[in-house]
């Protein structure tokens, strides 16, 4: 048998608000309408103030910052991995340089890396991606100013790259870390109200069905309900066949030759 599906979640609840709101303003006759009035100053949609316009208001504020803060996550994401490639590939070469004799056998220990290191720095997560990257920005100054004219910069990548690359990581980790905290406290606002709201939803499913208690078909009875926001579920099989289409309009005749 089909049964009552309570709004419980946030979305539910705003569709069932939101139902109820909009069959109250298209039934103009007060004798017709299935909640209270005392509904109707919560669902008020031309008063400002109303709980179910700041409950939208709340709603529309989580959804403008996870917005905002979608870009800001992709292009994050875009620059922690290429600061990562960079840093991979400045080891690399390094150790390719150090093979050929370019660089001193002792260069890796500028970089935080042991003499006979054959292994490039950990960069499996951020924290060591940026250590790495700093390493790798102070390291070449450092070997720069202790090797003096036999200095040989390291090149494909340079330090200099590495260090545009993780100036724009810090830049967007940042940003990204300021969208989280707004997108948090967004959601947090908005589920302050969900108590409130989702008690205000099920009291008016619970209203309307008294209201239409008295008739007699349990399908008119629930279709009635429906069109105020209340939510059936149907088991398997037991879904009602949709209504038939209606006849397609008669063919003109032929106007007279």
């Amino acid at each position: 048998m089909p049964s009552r599906r309570l709004p419980n979640s946030m979305p539910a609840v705003i569709r069932t608000l939101k139902t109820a709101r909009d069959a109250w303003k298209n039934t103009p006759v007060p004798a017709d309408r299935a909640i209270s009035a005392d509904h109707w100053v919560k669902l008020d949609d031309t008063a400002p103030a109303s709980f179910l316009n700041k409950l939208l208001k709340e709603a529309s504020d989580v959804d403008l910052a996870l917005a905002a803060q979608a870009p800001l996550s992709t292009q994050f994401s875009q620059a922690y991995a290429r600061l990562t490639l960079f840093v991979s590939h400045f080891h690399q070469v390094l150790d390719m340089g150090i093979t050929r004799d370019t660089f001193a056998d002792g260069a890796r220990s500028y970089y935080g890396r042991d003499i006979g290191s054959t292994t490039i720095p950990d960069l499996s997560n951020q924290t060591a991606v940026m250590e790495a990257a700093e390493r790798v920005v102070t390291g070449e100054a450092a070997r720069a100013a202790a090797e003096g004219a036999a200095y040989v910069p390291m090149a494909l990548p340079s330090a200099a790259e590495v260090a545009t690359l993780r100036t724009q990581f810090l830049t967007l980790f940042n940003q990204r870390d300021q969208a989280l905290v707004k997108t948090d406290r967004e959601r947090e606002e908005l589920m302050a109200l969900y108590t409130e709201a989702q008690a205000l939803a099920v009291d008016i499913c619970d209203t309307v069905e008294f209201f239409f208690r008295k008739d007699p078909d349990a399908g008119s009875r629930r279709t009635k309900c429906e069109r105020w926001g209340v939510v059936y579920h149907f088991e398997p099989g037991e879904q009602p066949p949709a209504p038939p289409a209606p006849p397609a309009p008669p063919t003109p005749p032929a106007p007279p030759q």
